[in-house]
């Protein structure tokens, strides 16, 4: 049995056609499109219990108090004591985003898409409409830097108090569990302040597992351990003073002699003042790779990326071409194989995060190019399923990649 939505303890026949959650099936009986749109109106089921929930404790918490509200979240929702105030903050945010707020109860848009316009909007300025229509078509990523941008945009001042606010919410704690004598580390930190502590944690990451043994069984989240502990405890008589090596992206206005759309390697929006301070103190990286000394075609000279090739692929590639993980976590992958005579050229070498790094060797995938110049990860062919109940399935191997 399928529901519609429900207001006021009666059925809402205006939705009657539509769903609000499936009904139960065996799945193992759907083929593999039922189990697609089924995946769909799951989504919009959630969608739709997100906004009850929404709704039920904006009211609680409007005749009782966001403190009574908090307990019931607390009690019914069997919620953490941080989950609870979280919930209830969430809310009362919706308040502001009717129009959000309506397209997450018809199901339109996905919960977290959601929850970040209405955040958005606690914070400053937004054009709902806008944000509410790319919701619709966006994944989590894409819209987030949808999101980005918008705010950068709204904010009047070409991201100046956007980036203030950002940084007045900073924050770390730092303390000792009580459970097994462990130290805890959690903090919030403004873009600019992210990116450095970014780019420091994977330089002295990479460089731990470069000069670990070829035995060493550390972890990655143990080597990152290690890394904070290095970066924080180094000897400043013995080490340059940690500082940061940042790449920012910027058009160049010839007519003005000013740089335009400034921006992080994350590609967050930043304020141009904010730009020319940080050029004071920081290691700057040229963005011109064709000029003397920029090698960046070494052919079979090296086996590894040079520090030029890596930055220029950083700002060509801008993160994982597969997952889109920050390019700062990155891998260079050679797309024709160095042991099979791939040269360590600019255009033979993409950014990978390590699990699609396996993924492209252990795998199958392969690295094909877009008409636009950018490079993707293609999975392998999927396999071919007969109808439930056949028995067997046949995987077709004929195209596995390089």
């Amino acid at each position: 049995m399928e529901f519609g939505v429900l207001e006021q303890g009666k059925r809402s026949d205006s939705q009657s056609c539509v769903p609000a959650w499936p009904e139960a099936v065996d799945v193992a009986c759907l083929s593999l499109s039922e189990l697609r749109q089924r995946l769909g109106l799951i989504k919009r089921a959630e969608a739709r219990l997100a906004a009850m929930k929404v709704e039920t404790l904006a009211a609680y918490a409007d005749r009782g108090g966001d403190g009574l509200a908090r307990r019931v979240a607390l009690e019914e929702l069997q919620a953490s004591k941080q989950q609870a105030r979280r919930e209830v903050e969430t809310a009362s945010q919706f308040s502001q985003v009717p129009e959000t707020l309506g397209a997450l109860g018809s199901g339109e848009i996905p919960a977290k898409h959601a929850e970040q316009i209405a955040k958005a909007a606690s914070q400053g300025p937004v054009d709902e409409t806008v944000l509410v229509d790319a919701a619709r078509r966006e994944d989590f990523g894409t819209f987030s830097r949808t999101l980005r941008d918008h705010l950068h945009e709204m904010s009047g001042d070409y991201g100046k108090s956007l980036l203030s606010k950002q940084r007045e919410r900073r924050k770390m704690s730092f303390f000792k569990s009580p459970d097994d004598g462990m130290f805890i580390i959690n903090g919030r930190f403004d873009p600019v302040a992210g990116n450095r502590m970014e780019a420091a944690l994977a330089d002295e990451e990479r460089r731990l597992r470069n000069n670990s043994d070829a035995g060493d069984q550390t972890a990655f989240d143990q080597r990152m351990a290690d890394a904070l502990e290095n970066l924080i405890c180094a000897d400043r008589d013995d080490s340059k003073p940690q500082g940061t090596t940042l790449v920012l992206t910027a058009d160049w206005d010839a007519l003005t002699q000013k740089m335009l759309d400034c921006r992080l390697l994350d590609g967050t929006p930043l304020p141009t003042s904010e730009a020319l301070r940080l050029a004071c103190d920081a290691d700057i990286l040229p963005g011109m790779f064709d000029t003397e000394g920029q090698q960046l075609w070494v052919g079979r000279k090296y086996r590894s990326a040079t520090e030029a090739q890596r930055t220029a692929l950083i700002i060509r590639d801008k993160h994982c071409i597969g997952c889109g993980r920050t390019a700062a976590w990155c891998e260079v992958h050679h797309i024709v194989e160095w042991s099979r005579g791939g040269p360590t050229d600019i255009d033979n070498l993409v950014l990978v995060c390590t699990p699609c790094h396996h993924s492209i060797h252990d795998d199958g995938w392969t690295v094909p190019k877009r008409q636009n110049g950018t490079y993707h990860l293609r999975p392998p062919p999927e396999p071919e399923h007969p109808a439930p109940g056949s028995g067997h399935f046949h995987r077709d191997t004929s195209n596995r990649g390089t």
